[in-house]
């Protein structure tokens, strides 16, 4: 029988139990991954059952959210999330916490343990980011993951897959982001409810791949994957020499080319102007060009969509030897230490406060609403990062539009939403 490569991968991890005339099946998943915000969520359940972990050396644990604790309760959630790790017997088993370095999304896939072919579950929505490794990745709620943490198991349905096509390269004007605001334009928030997004092409770089996965879940799918090429093998192998399994050959992880898809989109990269999402809805979708000319208050960039050093990099070259306008608020977040090290590397950081912007530790930070930048009542943010309902950020009243790095470098030139076109050299 065909069989699309998130089927191919849940067949891979199944048990073989099933649901008789269903597609739920058991899997038993390689990695769970669990932040401070979650987590705590069930450690008082996980303390009643009594029992130890059922399998602690598969747990990827992240403190991302309160990281550091901005408020007295906050900092008492990640005292329970680290006294949780601390007696779970985690860290002799030979898991992983991560501790302040970043968003628990990135920080998994610059880790080696997130390993193509892969099923990994998360206790947050956006766990889809990892399925641009060739891995199929979802996020589970805090009850579902609790049973995985005591029993090792999970149960899934296989879902349908939408295929989508990125066909071309990117003009040197659109990121991976635009795919995915591009997309949530066309099909709405609940575009792929219930199924799974299998992306193709070679000419979206990495960093796109992740974001275009990690909005997988803005859609409504219950993951994205992208189809592993010589793209993804070189990324996952500069992580270190047990980045790529020895194993694991390319044609192992691809779909059956006879493969039956719900649906099939196809993507013109060339074609494509710079999208933006304007309140209070991800898939309130608008070619940029509609949207020019408004003044904004703040631009971010930042959270696990859009805090990767494209992002960093595409500001720095716009900003270098500019000052953002005397009234406007410039806050970057890198996604991770990782990230943060390298663009301080390559001088990004550097030009980017000499630009006038503040520069956070590796968080979640403003993106969730948490902390570290966020808007006022009447307030308008163009944000890098994954949603804009309405308080997300912030006051209920202020209003965020979505974009690219790109976008919201541009923005930050002029203080007014504007089109990377128009001061790209």
């Amino acid at each position: 029988m065909s069989r699309t490569l998130t089927e191919k991968l849940l067949d891979r991890a199944a048990t073989g139990e099933t649901i008789a005339g269903s597609q739920w099946r058991e899997v038993r998943p390689d990695l769970v991954l669990g932040h401070d915000a979650t987590i705590a969520l069930i450690v008082d359940r996980i303390a009643r059952h009594g029992h130890p972990l059922a399998n602690p050396e598969r747990l990827f644990l992240v403190a991302d959210h309160f990281a550091p604790p901005s408020t007295v309760d906050r900092a008492n959630i990640l005292r329970r999330f680290l006294d949780f790790v601390e007696g779970s017997g985690l860290l002799e088993a030979g898991g992983t916490l991560e501790m302040m370095q970043g968003i628990c999304h990135q920080v998994l896939v610059e880790s080696p343990r997130c390993v193509p072919g892969s099923v990994i579950v998360g206790a947050d929505s956006h766990t889809t980011m990892a399925g641009a490794l060739g891995t199929f990745a979802t996020g589970l709620g805090s009850t579902d993951i609790l049973a995985v943490l005591l029993t090792g198991r999970t149960w899934l349905a296989v879902p349908p897959s939408i295929r989508v096509d990125c066909e071309g390269g990117l003009p040197p004007w659109l990121r991976g982001k635009d795919l995915a605001l591009w997309l949530l334009g066309q099909h709405g928030e609940a575009g792929a409810r219930g199924a799974a997004l299998e992306f193709h092409g070679s000419g979206v770089p990495m960093d796109g791949r992740l974001t275009l996965c990690n909005m997988a879940v803005e859609l409504g799918a219950s993951s994205g994957v992208w189809v592993p090429d010589a793209i993804t093998r070189a990324w996952c192998s500069a992580r270190g020499p047990d980045g790529w399994p020895a194993e694991l050959s390319l044609h192992d992880l691809q779909p059956d080319p006879d493969a039956e898809y719900l649906a099939r989109h196809s993507l013109q990269l060339d074609t494509l102007a710079p999208q933006l999402a304007a309140p209070y809805s991800p898939a309130n979708v608008h070619p940029v060009t509609e949207l020019v000319g408004e003044k904004v208050h703040q631009v971010f960039i930042g959270s696990c969509a859009g805090g990767r050093l494209e992002e960093l990099g595409d500001a720095a070259r716009l900003l270098a030897g500019h000052r953002v306008p005397p009234l406007l608020k410039l806050v970057v977040t890198p996604s991770s230490t990782a990230v943060y090290k390298a663009a301080l590397k390559r001088g990004y950081i550097e030009t980017l406060l000499d630009a006038g912007a503040v520069v956070t530790n590796p968080s979640c930070g403003a993106c969730g609403g948490i902390d570290k930048g966020l808007v006022a009542a009447g307030e308008v943010c163009l944000s890098t990062s994954n949603r804009n309902f309405r308080g997300r950020m912030g006051d209920k009243d202020a209003r965020v539009f979505l974009g690219s790095g790109l976008v919201a470098a541009a923005t930050a030139l002029t203080g007014r939403i504007t089109d990377p076109r128009e001061v790209l050299a």
